[in-house]
């Protein structure tokens, strides 16, 4: 007999002495801890559709309430409706607390809305105030978490959901901005 059979003939042994008890008599079911491992080089595959443990690559897909958002690529946050949006407005009144109003001064002056790679980004300015007086919103919508960033007086203070600081790659660029070189 091939060494192959022999151990597709163990392991089918063994799995049929796991159910049942010592006595020979079945059980209801079988224990949830059992477990028989096979070496994968002398295991007759039977589909081509098996995953690899190496195959482990996992890219998340947009998370469903953003999809809509995606729409918003070159728009103005004020024609879309950005910060009313019903999926977005409990979460960012939530994230910002009392500084809202802050961000809200800041976010009136604005550009088109940028979408890119599952990121909405979007920033404004107070009117006559822009360098000095900012604002900025990121929503990664793969991982489904909501920044936010306001300057005063070219002063950054960011914010993240569940205290996250992976800020999105935008995010932090505005926030570079700000910050003082050396002429």
């Amino acid at each position: 007999m091939s060494s192959n059979r022999m151990y597709f003939l163990a392991a089918a042994l063994l799995a049929a002495m796991a159910c049942h008890s010592p006595s020979g008599e079945k059980k209801g079911k079988a224990a949830g801890d059992s477990l028989i491992m096979i070496p994968t080089d002398t295991m007759v595959q039977l589909t081509d559709t098996m995953i690899h443990l190496t195959d482990t690559t996992i890219t998340p897909a947009l998370v469903e309430s953003w999809k809509s958002f995606e729409q918003f690529n070159g728009k103005y946050a004020a024609d879309v409706r950005l910060l009313q949006h019903r999926t977005l407005r409990q979460r960012f009144k939530q994230l910002l607390g009392a500084d809202e109003a802050a961000f809200m001064q800041r976010f009136m002056v604005t550009p088109p809305i940028e979408v890119e790679s599952g990121v909405l980004f979007n920033e404004g300015c107070k009117p006559h105030n822009c360098t000095l007086e900012e604002a900025a919103i990121a929503i990664d919508m793969k991982r489904d978490i909501i920044y936010a960033g306001i300057a005063r007086n070219k002063i950054v203070q960011l914010y993240g959901e569940r205290g996250d600081t992976s800020y999105p790659y935008k995010l932090v660029t505005w926030m570079e901005k700000f910050e003082d070189k050396p002429e």
